[in-house]
């Protein structure tokens, strides 16, 4: 594990350099629709159809929909567009360079001896930036009085995230891959237990650069991730531990494959590696095998298989995913 000199002051450069061009992205986008406008005579807005072939609906408007079927990607455990334990380069939504676009999910992780439930939303401008909100509902069930911390103790996560892209376009037909950089701030909600099982923080941040590339001839999807992170389970016990309290990079991967004889669907694998930062227990690397299917852009359904390792002593963590996500 590669181990960074100032990695407190990296990350919040890395997050401060993802905020700064999100601003940028977005003032730059809106001097240019508003040159766009005061050289060209655009369609006429209406609340609805109103009988006037030149006119379009407001919300047609704000979320024009033009970006083709999937390039949203799926929705993470942590709220980001992307796969469903790792992030990509994608950004959330189909809204076109001159749009918005949005998605909502709901996910749920049944595990040996836990489940997680989340729900959150991601919104994109212009095809450049991507921000997103995730809460996570993390139940130990019967776990939590063997752990001391009560029968069924909920641990509460949120995230909010922002992305942008820096260049690349995901299913084009260059060999460019799309790339962006995003960061993530993660509050946890209980510091009584988080401090108990020798976390250091109940807030943190990670930051990531992502590439993802689809080949539309072959139909495969690859996607490579670097995320510079301290979170424990990503985040759901805290940040840092008394073993180590430092950033360190961590890899996230993913494959995919398109059958051409079935449209919309996805099949793959996931592999995200993780810190070992707490003496109280280890924490292992996390693996899915994953189908997805989009029924349109507007509802697309995940199921897969997860292996997410020793989770706060109880090994073998084993089960499904389940993940329903609507984009507009």
């Amino acid at each position: 594990m590669h181990r960074f000199p100032y990695p407190a002051q990296s990350l919040r450069s890395l997050m401060s350099l993802t905020a700064l061009l999100s601003f940028g992205t977005l003032a730059a986008g809106q001097t240019a629709h508003a040159a766009d406008s005061s050289t060209a005579s655009g369609p006429q807005v209406t609340l609805g159809n109103d009988g006037n072939n030149n006119g379009q609906s407001m919300f047609r408007t704000l979320f024009d929909g033009q970006r083709a079927l999937g390039t949203s990607g799926l929705s993470s455990l942590e709220g980001a567009s992307g796969g469903g334990i790792a992030s990509w380069a994608t950004i959330g939504g189909y809204g076109s360079n001159k749009s918005a676009g949005m998605a909502l999910h709901y996910s749920y992780v049944n595990l040996t001896s836990y489940w997680d439930q989340n729900v959150g939303a991601s919104m994109g401008f212009f095809d450049r930036v991507e921000i997103s909100y995730t809460h996570n509902f993390f139940q130990t069930r019967g776990t939590g009085a063997k752990l001391g911390i009560g029968n069924g103790y909920q641990f509460d996560l949120d995230v909010a995230g922002a992305k942008v892209r820096l260049f690349g376009h995901i299913a084009d037909n260059t060999l460019i891959p799309q790339v962006a950089i995003g960061g993530m701030y993660k509050h946890d909600s209980d510091g009584r237990v988080i401090h108990m099982v020798g976390s250091k923080h109940t807030d943190g941040g990670d930051a990531y650069l992502a590439v993802t590339k689809l080949f539309p001839k072959i139909g495969i999807l690859i996607d490579t991730t670097v995320r510079f992170t301290k979170g424990n389970q990503w985040g759901i016990l805290g940040f840092g531990g008394d073993q180590d309290n430092n950033y360190h990079a961590q890899f996230e991967g993913s494959l995919g494959y398109l059958p051409s004889f079935i449209p919309g669907l996805v099949v793959g694998v996931e592999y995200r590696t993780k810190p070992r930062n707490q003496r109280f227990t280890d924490e292992s690397n996390w693996f899915d095998v994953y189908t997805s299917y989009f029924v349109n852009k507007h509802l697309n359904v995940t199921l897969a298989y997860v292996s997410l390792g020793t989770i706060a002593t109880y090994k073998n963590q084993t089960g499904f995913y389940f993940s329903g996500q609507t984009g507009f």
